[in-house]
């Protein structure tokens, strides 16, 4: 039986993730605000060396917790597959509209727009 290798950049480990209220706090009230139909973007550099994700998503967008998981499931896969595209940067990503009903190939085309704008 062949082993099969796999690359390490595939996975979300918990260090790419942005987890304590102070740290969402610092990156919406300091860092750059770029935004699409759907998202808004915020980013603020940090000296890490890897990018980190963190994504909001309010009642607003969807009343139902089932689909607003689902749309935090679809930013985090999108992130972790375009995890160059994001250098160095914190990223918060929060969510306008309900998205949940969209085509993954919408949301990551929509996505990778807003990450060609960091700078």
């Amino acid at each position: 039986m062949e082993e099969i290798a796999f690359e390490s950049d595939n996975s979300f480990p918990a260090k790419f993730k942005i987890k304590t209220p102070r740290d969402f706090r610092n990156i919406l009230a300091k860092g750059t605000k770029t935004h699409s139909k759907n998202f808004i973007l915020y980013t603020k550099p940090n000296s890490l060396g890897f990018p980190r994700l963190g994504v909001s998503v309010g009642k607003k967008a969807s009343a139902s917790s089932v689909r607003r998981n689902r749309m935090k499931r679809v930013l985090r896969e999108v992130f972790r597959q375009n995890k160059p595209s994001f250098s160095s940067n914190d990223i918060v990503f929060v969510i306008k509209n309900d998205v949940s009903d969209k085509k993954f190939s919408e949301l990551y085309s929509e996505i990778k727009k807003l990450a060609g704008r960091i700078k």
